[in-house]
């Protein structure tokens, strides 16, 4: 019997806030540019033209390609895919459970990207407030480049998280 193929599976997160950041920053930049445009002296359109490019342009880098990427359930792995802030996989060996996850606005606030908690081993993946799936590792796996920290768990938000989490059990083979 030939080995049965597995198929790639898409995991969409809400991209609500990287539109929005996006949207805003653009019309910010469309601003400066036509302030440089409109300026008759030349250090007025040198001034609006350098700030469209040194501000908005490195935070239009960072809002803009997350709305374009999702995470990918694999063959052998997950793969976290979020614009320029997140590109690891996650084997499913290296998976022990997976469950709903609440945020507790106490000591450790969530934000929206990616954002390493070493104290806690644990790296939020989230794009929105709701819908937060943890996945426990099984110890400390390195994820990303060797400069980012170990992480015991991984938290990241999705659009359905019950067809994520049956998938992810179904293929790390956590029992369930």
């Amino acid at each position: 019997m030939p080995p049965v193929a597995v198929q790639t599976v898409r995991v969409d997160y809400p991209k609500l806030w990287f539109t929005l950041g996006s949207a805003v920053d653009i019309a910010a930049m469309v601003t400066m540019l036509y302030l440089a445009y409109d300026s008759v002296e030349l250090f007025g359109q040198a001034f609006w033209a350098s700030c469209a490019l040194v501000i908005c342009v490195p935070i239009l880098l960072v809002l803009f390609p997350p709305v374009f990427t999702c995470h990918y359930v694999g063959e052998k792995g997950l793969r976290l895919r979020m614009g320029l802030l997140m590109n690891a996989t996650v084997p499913y060996r290296y998976m022990r459970g997976v469950s709903d996850s609440k945020v507790s606005y106490g000591p450790l606030m969530v934000g929206v990207g990616v954002k390493y908690v070493p104290k806690r081993k644990l790296v939020f993946v989230t794009s929105s407030f709701k819908d937060l799936v943890a996945i426990r590792l099984d110890g400390p796996q390195q994820l990303g480049s060797p400069l980012r920290p170990l992480v015991d768990q991984v938290v990241l938000s999705v659009k359905d998280k019950e067809g994520f989490v049956a998938l992810i059990k179904d293929r790390a083979g956590l029992e369930g």
